[in-house]
């Protein structure tokens, strides 16, 4: 079969409002985002009507280079951002004004749908990038709406799917029900799943073959792991697979970096869940090696020499190629630390490359159970997936990754590893992976360690936090919470020293 790509509608705007209530905030930042797509395509602004920030922005884009690979070859880059503050006059011009009726009525879509369905998917995508994304501020996403929206009127097994999606997103973490598909969707997933398959044994080769099939497998995948149907989940990925074959590879979707990073997340994700091997990875040699960060690191101030020199010690004895993954994860924290602080953005080809290196290294290595080395390893993949998977976000796990992890943890405390390093690992697992349920274990190990080391306050933990691998952004808040439990466990504002304990009995896990 040939390759062939989806063909989509050039543009497309409209806006939903499926009462007189007001959009919320996520919602109206995503109308006024998405009306204003492709309004100035081709355009020139007058240069007396620029403001200095947009003169700021197009002139770092032209000096930082192209913001998108354009070969093979991945190069790193920086894109400055500035935030635009609009003013009154523009503030009220954008302002969405509350209407009767369902203004997707004029569109078309590819299967019968009801009124306001659509709208649930719309209000779940202006909210969906700052779930699975953390970094969304800090990466540079080209065309965010366009993917999500435009299949809509074309895909009806993309429609079919996101629907379901979003009402079971809303319907699990909004009302709180439970994974099991309500009767209320159910329409929708079994329409999905019928589309699919007689479009997978039909002759349709672009509609088979399209961005948009794609990223509807990827959704049904996750869903199915969602609600414990592991080997559906298995069976969605194995036909993705298949598709990206006959497209070419993955090698074959580096001019689409989003895309490249689902599929890519949807495989490590399943990993971590159920322990599979990766299906994707005989295909991603062209991604493993590590990202050169030199230049973007020189842009920031030089972290403390001593400091670094104590890490270094830290790490001394540790396996070598998990010392590299170390060091890489480090200079991707130390660059997005820096970007956040100073407006800017990366490509989302760093964003790629650290992750796929990164991850699938850690995946293909092995260490005896209960050593420093694997507790490493465990501990970089779950501080990866806080950073790059974000399925928690949306009710999924990492089931195997948690079991592994706390029981080499608890192993490794028996042997009394360094307190720093234990203590960043205790730290990782419990805001990344590790669940509620955890904490009878937990608490005593992370109170003695903190005694150990003498740390009383968020402003002395958080320090230290940073001094190996950590991001701001993503993990200062749960990490303070978990930080504030842990005094309050204590029983005072300041935590009284005490022995490890050695009678956790591993069994239990």
């Amino acid at each position: 079969m040939a390759a062939a790509a989806a063909q989509r509608p050039a543009e497309l705007q409209f806006l939903v409002s499926t009462g007189v209530e007001k959009p919320n905030e996520n919602l109206r930042k995503f109308i006024r985002s998405h009306v204003m797509l492709g309004k100035n395509k081709g355009k020139k602004r007058p240069i007396g009507k620029k403001t200095k920030d947009t003169t700021n922005h197009e002139s770092s884009s032209k000096s930082e280079g192209p913001r998108t690979a354009r070969s093979g070859t991945l190069v790193p880059d920086v894109v400055l951002q500035q935030h635009l503050i609009p003013s009154t006059t523009d503030s009220r011009q954008l302002t969405v004004p509350a209407k009767f009726g369902w203004d997707l009525a004029p569109i078309t879509f590819p299967d019968a749908v009801e009124a306001g369905t659509v709208d649930i998917f719309l209000k779940f995508s202006s909210i969906a990038k700052q779930l699975l994304f953390p970094l969304e501020s800090c990466v540079f996403f080209e065309n965010k709406a366009k993917s999500w929206i435009a299949p809509l009127t074309f895909d009806a097994v993309f429609m079919h799917t996101m629907i379901f999606m979003s009402r079971s997103y809303f319907d699990f973490h909004i009302s709180g029900r439970s994974t099991a598909i309500s009767k209320g969707i159910l329409h929708h997933f079994t329409r999905a799943l019928r589309l699919l398959r007689e479009r997978l044994s039909g002759s349709d080769d672009q509609a088979m073959l399209s961005d948009s099939n794609m990223a509807a497998i990827m959704a049904l995948s996750s869903h199915a792991l969602l609600i414990g149907d592991v080997k559906s989940a298995k069976n969605h990925l194995e036909g993705l697979h298949k598709i990206v074959c006959i497209r070419g590879g993955l090698s074959s979707f580096l001019l689409n970096p989003k895309l490249l990073i689902d599929i890519m997340r949807c495989d490590i994700g399943m990993v971590l869940h159920h322990g599979f091997d990766p299906i994707f990875s005989k295909d991603n040699e062209f991604l493993m090696q590590y990202p050169n960060l030199t230049q973007l690191l020189e842009l920031h101030e030089p972290s403390n020499s001593a400091l670094q020199r104590e890490n270094d010690e830290l790490l001394d004895g540790l396996d070598t190629e998990l010392c590299h993954a170390w060091g890489a994860i480090s200079e991707f924290c130390s660059v997005i630390n820096f970007v956040a602080g100073s407006k800017q953005y990366i490509s989302l080809n760093i964003y790629l490359e650290t992750m796929a290196s990164v991850m699938y290294r850690l995946l293909s290595m092995s260490f005896d159970s209960g050593s420093v080395n694997e507790a490493v390893r465990l501990g970089l993949l779950a501080f990866a997936s806080s950073v790059f998977l974000q399925w928690k976000s949306l009710g999924l796990s990492y089931a195997h990754l948690t079991h592994e992890f706390k029981s080499c943890l608890v192993r490794l405390a028996l042997s009394q590893p360094p307190s720093r390093l234990y203590l960043w690992l205790l730290m990782v697992g419990t805001v990344s992976v590790l669940n509620p349920v955890d904490n009878a274990w937990l608490k005593p190990l992370l109170a003695a360690n903190l005694a150990s080391l003498e740390l009383t306050s968020w402003q002395e933990m958080q320090p230290m936090l940073s001094s190996l691998l950590w991001i701001n952004k993503i993990h200062d808040s749960p990490a303070r919470t978990v930080f504030d439990s842990i005094i309050f466990y204590s029983g005072s504002a300041s935590i009284q020293k005490q022995d490890v304990p050695v009678d956790i009995e591993y069994q239990s896990f």
